[in-house]
C-alpha cells in the first residue's frame, strides 16, 4: 500500500464509470464536499452491490474500501477486490487487524469509504449506523463526509441475483469533524452522519 498513484485502481475505475453511465445513468451532486486531499471517511447507506463503485466514480481521488472477508473466495475475486483498494475485514467481530489497516490508510491521507449500516439494508430504507466508524475517525483525526446513494435498491436487491437497468444517484454532504475520544461521542457522531445521510437521500429523491 502506497500513496503512489495506482494504474490497476484507474484502469478498473475507467471500467466502471462506463459501466454505471451505459447501465445505471449515474449522476453525482456535491462531490466538492469531498476533500482533495488528505484523510477522509465517506460514510455511505447501503442498499445494493452496486454501491461501493458508485461511492467514488464522481471523484478524482482513489479511494479505499472496507468489505467482508467471505467476498474474497478464490485468487481471482480477491485480486479483483484487491485493485479495488478493498480491505477484508471479518463480519460481526471488531477485527482489530483490519481497523488498525483502516487507521493506517487515513493517516497517510487516503480516502476511505465505509457502510456504517454494515450489510446490505433489505428494503431500500436506512438501517441503524454502527458507531465503528466514528471510532477509526477519531483515532485517525480525519472529517466524515456523508453520503447518500439511491437506485441500487431497485436496480439490484438482495433477493435479486443478477442488476437490471436503472437509475442511481449519488449526493455528497458536508463533512463532519472526528468526535472526540470516548462511545458517547462516537454514537452521537454515528447519529449525526445518519441523520444526514437520511436528509440526502430525500433531497435525491426530489431531484429532477
Amino acid at each position: 500500500m502506497t500513496d503512489d498513484y495506482d494504474l490497476g485502481y484507474a484502469a478498473q475505475y475507467r471500467f466502471y464509470q462506463f459501466l454505471y453511465i451505459l447501465l445505471f445513468r449515474i449522476r453525482a451532486w456535491g462531490a466538492e464536499h469531498v476533500p482533495a486531499r488528505g484523510g477522509v471517511i465517506l460514510a455511505a447507506n447501503h442498499q445494493s452491490f452496486l454501491d461501493p463503485p458508485a461511492a467514488g466514480l464522481a471523484l478524482t481521488r482513489q479511494l479505499y474500501f472496507l468489505a467482508r472477508s467471505s467476498l474474497f473466495c478464490g485468487p481471482l475475486l480477491a485480486a479483483w477486490y484487491r485493485l479495488q483498494h478493498a480491505i477484508p475485514i471479518a463480519r460481526g467481530t471488531s477485527d482489530l487487524a483490519a481497523i488498525r489497516l483502516a487507521v493506517d490508510v487515513l493517516r497517510k491521507g487516503h480516502g476511505l469509504v465505509l457502510f456504517p449500516e454494515g450489510t446490505r439494508s433489505p428494503d431500500g430504507s436506512v438501517r441503524a449506523f454502527q458507531p465503528g466508524f466514528a471510532v477509526i475517525a477519531a483515532r485517525a483525526r480525519v472529517p466524515i463526509v456523508p453520503v447518500a446513494i439511491d437506485g441500487g435498491f431497485r436496480a439490484w436487491p438482495r433477493r435479486q441475483k443478477l442488476p437490471s437497468w436503472g437509475s442511481i444517484r449519488v449526493a455528497y454532504g458536508e463533512p463532519v469533524p472526528p468526535p472526540e475520544s470516548g462511545k458517547d461521542a462516537a454514537v452521537a457522531v454515528a447519529a449525526e452522519v445518519r441523520r444526514r445521510v437520511v436528509a440526502l437521500l430525500e433531497r435525491l429523491r426530489h431531484t429532477d
